[in-house]
């Protein structure tokens, strides 16, 4: 019986979750047809595959025109630190911004300032350039 479970994203630009990835410090690889691993040896494919530092991975899949998240969760959470709400929160969170950023500088705004909300939240103050 597999364990894996689908959670749907916005995520879109490889690039974006890439950096996250790096970003939050997280190891992974990146190519084509990844090994998921999952409970009893059940297997998965993903584009982009984060080591768990135990027997059980995180993949990203892309699905049409945006990226599933697909885990054994149940096996994640009982072999490493890592948690499904946390990890899925702090990805989006980093995607989120880092997507901001690169769109800021495309569209040759300038960053003012950055604050974090005490819910989290992160509030960017941009400007245009001269």
């Amino acid at each position: 019986m597999s364990h894996f479970l689908r959670i749907r994203t916005q995520i879109r630009e490889r690039e974006h979750l890439v950096q996250a990835l790096r970003d939050l410090h997280y190891q992974f690889q990146e190519g084509q047809n990844l090994v998921v691993r999952g409970y009893a040896s059940n297997r998965e494919t993903a584009e982009v595959v984060v080591n768990t530092g135990c027997a059980y991975d995180i993949g990203f899949q892309r699905k049409a025109q945006e990226y599933d998240i697909v885990a054994d969760w149940w096996g994640v959470q009982g072999n490493s630190p890592i948690r499904q709400e946390t990890f899925v929160q702090q990805v989006n969170r980093q995607y989120a911004y880092n997507l901001v950023r690169n769109q800021a500088v495309e569209q040759n705004l300038i960053v003012e300032e950055e604050q974090t909300l005490e819910n989290g939240d992160l509030v960017i103050l941009l400007s245009e350039r001269g």
